[in-house]
């Protein structure tokens, strides 16, 4: 049996005066009338997980067993230049399969996911999106909504190798060693890129921006900007449990993406480590326990109301954890911090089976009901981290199996199998 799919991406993309592989289009042209030219679409290594966000077999893992993240991220955003065609979708396609024999998958390596957001399907596919618009979900927040078609999110222990794959996708430099095409610009035009990194002395070593007081108040042995680990294997859902079932993304996930400034003053200067580890994990948490953590942030959510009555501050880990399924969490965390503009922040990348399971998560977090029932805690004093994280951007995008990522459901590309 054939893939439809896989036919019309290795068909040729574009013929002198004749069709874009199965489409009425004489020429497949961009918005700037620049013809996209045909590539080679080239071969796969054998045993590439089917799906895009299956990264966790592939990592290190600390003495407790905890997955340890890539050192670096990068989020490469785009929109579709011109009228999508097959062409387009072959373009994308060689250029992903190319760093995929390039590099070996894993962050010594590289991994990488490409996924879609809403106006791609309204705009492109004129179809309905399988995934919400993001929006605002709390009173205290307005972030402006990010409406980019595609994003590429790259990730892996070498930084230089992060940006040099970047200037070969933008076209603007060739990639030493690459073995196939690498360009995309004729197909997709760039956006936005957001950079940022996560590990121990990283943090540390770029702590001298807007947001972070001075005094080199972050910690050599700090992962984060705030000073805290946040992969604790079961404080995070698996990728299985992050999976859609069934349907035209079935193996697929979804993907949300906040951008987020730290303001990390009063976080420092203000506030004792009993009163930093009360607001991040529970006030029923001291600085010793964390110091023991080992696979779970042990912040009960049961003591809730205690925390809110008793102490009068409650902790982020202890509100987020009311989120959970079957008693596991809802969203699998891929979050790192940015020095983007000059200035401390987190690019919050999060993968969940539906964005209702990260709106559920953050409505979580947020627990606005708490001053209810005391006036000393609001949206952002005394509850959890609320008061130094503020949301710039964010979006939302669905993250297709492999062999459907580049221009899902595009008519005339669509994964049939005959």
């Amino acid at each position: 049996m054939l893939n439809r799919r896989r036919f019309l991406l290795g068909a040729t993309a574009v013929a002198a005066g004749g069709a874009a592989a199965g489409i009425g289009l004489d020429r497949a042209l961009t918005s700037r009338s620049k013809p996209i030219p045909p590539v080679p679409l080239g071969g796969q290594p054998p045993g590439l997980p089917a799906r895009q966000h299956a990264w966790t077999a592939t990592l290190a893992r600390d003495a407790d067993g905890n997955p340890i993240s890539p050192l670096f991220d990068r989020l490469v955003f785009f929109n579709v230049e011109g009228k999508p065609s097959a062409a387009h979708a072959r373009v994308l396609e060689a250029a992903l399969r190319t760093l995929e024999r390039t590099y070996q998958w894993g962050p010594s390596g590289l991994l990488f996911t490409a996924g879609w957001g809403p106006g791609y399907f309204e705009r492109s596919v004129r179809a309905p999106s399988p995934i919400p618009y993001a929006m605002g979900l709390s009173d205290f927040e307005s972030p402006a909504i990010d409406d980019y078609e595609l994003c590429i999110h790259l990730a892996g222990d070498d930084e230089r190798r992060l940006a040099a794959i970047e200037a070969g996708l933008l076209g603007t430099a060739p990639l030493r060693g690459a073995g196939g095409p690498l360009d995309i610009s004729s197909a997709l035009r760039w956006q936005e890129t957001r950079t940022g990194f996560t590990g121990p002395r990283l943090p540390a070593q770029r702590q001298d921006v807007g947001g972070i007081p001075p005094g080199n108040p972050v910690a050599n042995s700090a992962p984060l900007f705030m000073g805290f680990k946040s992969s604790l294997r079961r404080n995070q859902a698996s990728e299985d449990d992050v999976t859609i079932d069934a349907g035209p993304f079935g193996g697929g996930t979804t993907m949300q993406v906040s951008y987020m400034r730290l303001s990390l003053d009063t976080w420092y200067q203000n506030l004792t480590e009993r009163e930093r580890v009360a607001r991040m994990y529970a006030p029923q948490v001291t600085p010793e326990q964390v110091a023991d953590f080992t696979t779970d942030a042990s912040s009960d959510p049961n003591l809730l109301n205690q925390a809110i009555n008793h102490y009068g501050v409650i902790g982020h880990a202890q509100t987020s954890a009311r989120a959970r399924r079957n008693n596991k969490p809802l969203i699998l965390r891929r979050d790192f911090n940015t020095t983007d503009g000059g200035q401390a922040g987190l690019h919050f990348v999060s993968i969940q089976r539906t964005i209702e399971d990260f709106i559920t998560t953050r409505n979580a977090m947020n627990a606005s009901s708490a001053q209810l029932q005391n006036p000393s805690i609001t949206d952002t004093v005394n509850n959890g981290i609320n008061e130094f994280i503020f949301v710039a951007k964010r979006a939302n995008y669905i993250l297709p199996t492999r062999p459907n990522r580049s221009f899902p459901l595009l008519p005339g590309c669509q994964t049939q199998i005959d």
